[in-house]
């Protein structure tokens, strides 16, 4: 049994990671956790069986490449192997860390090498599945499309961005529990990869319980007349396959044609827009964070008081609905405000994060550039104004 340290400053991605699937039947156990690399030297000094690290290379206080100049240095102890744990804009960073040991450097132990391995190859799985979310949630830049081929991303345009909802999903929660709700979405993604198999070519992207995106490719030979038809049928043919399997109604809508990458989030929105009808729960709840965004504090449980019902019966009409939970709605609008105002005044950065509910300039770095792939430094800097004074 491996010995794993997952170092990253994201709580949820080291959570996720360890999520992925039952790692103990591969014989890793996920010992410790830190969020930054003084913390995780710290770890590595009081844990002397860690002999893996999964690091992540952009952190504050210490980021991955000095944690490995300093672990390198440290002569006491035998080093782990390191598996880096990059974004798709730190290829940069990830030659430097290979410079330094980490990943298949030669210093890693032949006897770990294929444990690194599956490290690594679970990790790409958790990349691929990040870069699908970011091209349906905004138009994708050159630099993302060129990690297609390495993540094995197989989308062949013209294609549709294809909708798909669990409409019984509080029944599925009370039946299947907490824990099974997750086995249940990882299943229904499986049944609408093989429904997808047998009918073209594309990719499934789970976006939420309960909710799928399917960018779908017809069959090579299609006629441009038939595409919009066999997309339907497709979406038919899967809902109905999917909803037998798992003993749920399932519903869908079709986007239109994305005849590039950069078409796929206009297509999701349109496919989401035409599902149906929101309900007055959820049109409450919107309007209700379209205005409180601003205050820090706003919560599910204000937003569930102004649309009269639970929190809980609102975040799953919500996520059915919107296709987003409430907090990726809650954030999204935050963000796009926050580009506003970046684009067309001249506020700093810490007071845009403040206008609209980060009162931390940190935090609302980070998610700014999770929502928009660069800094609000950046983005401002390309609409021509001084972003002097801001981090």
């Amino acid at each position: 049994m491996h010995s794993v340290l997952v170092v990253d400053d994201e709580p949820f991605v080291r959570l996720s990671i360890a999520s992925l699937r039952t790692w103990g039947d591969d014989g890793f156990d996920f010992l410790a956790e830190a969020g930054n690399g003084a913390e995780a030297l710290a770890v590595l000094a009081a844990r002397a069986e860690i002999d893996i690290v999964l690091l992540d290379l952009s952190m504050p206080v210490m980021d991955g490449l000095e944690f490995l100049r300093r672990m390198n240095a440290e002569r006491s102890r035998r080093p782990p192997a390191v598996v880096v744990l990059s974004a798709h804009d730190d290829f940069h960073l990830v030659r430097q860390a290979f410079q330094l040991g980490a990943s298949a450097a030669s210093g890693i132990a032949e006897s770990l090498e294929r444990d690194a391995a599956i490290v690594q190859r679970r990790h790409l799985e958790f990349l691929k599945a990040q870069v699908l979310k970011d091209i349906l949630a905004a138009p994708a830049s050159p630099e993302l499309e060129e990690t297609f081929q390495e993540l094995g991303i197989g989308i062949r345009p013209p294609f549709r961005v294809c909708g798909f909802w669990v409409e019984d999903l509080e029944a599925v929660s009370a039946r299947e529990g907490a824990a099974g709700l997750g086995r249940f979405t990882e299943m229904a993604a499986r049944s609408l990869a093989q429904a997808l198999a047998r009918w073209g070519q594309g990719e499934v992207v789970s976006l939420s319980p309960g909710h799928a995106a399917l960018l779908f490719s017809p069959p090579p030979g299609s006629s441009p007349g038939a595409e919009d038809a066999a997309a339907h049928a497709f979406c038919a043919d899967a809902a109905e396959y999917v909803g037998r399997y798992l003993s749920v109604k399932l519903t869908f809508s079709v986007g239109p044609a994305c005849p590039g990458v950069r078409d796929a989030a206009e297509s999701y929105r349109a496919a989401r827009a035409a599902r149906t009808v929101e309900s007055r729960i959820v049109v409450l709840a919107k309007r209700a964070i379209r205005e409180r965004f601003g205050d820090p504090s706003f919560s599910l449980e204000d937003a569930s008081l102004r649309a009269g019902v639970s929190k809980n019966h609102l975040s799953f009409e919500f996520s059915r609905e919107a296709g987003e939970t409430f907090t990726e709605y809650l954030s999204r609008t935050r963000v796009e405000e926050a580009k506003r105002l970046l684009a067309t005044t001249s506020m700093l950065v810490y007071e845009v994060g403040e206008r609209v509910g980060y009162p931390n300039v940190e935090h609302f770095s980070r998610v700014f550039k999770r929502w928009v792939g660069v800094s609000p430094a950046r983005f401002k800097a390309g609409y021509g104004r001084d972003p002097v004074g801001s981090p």
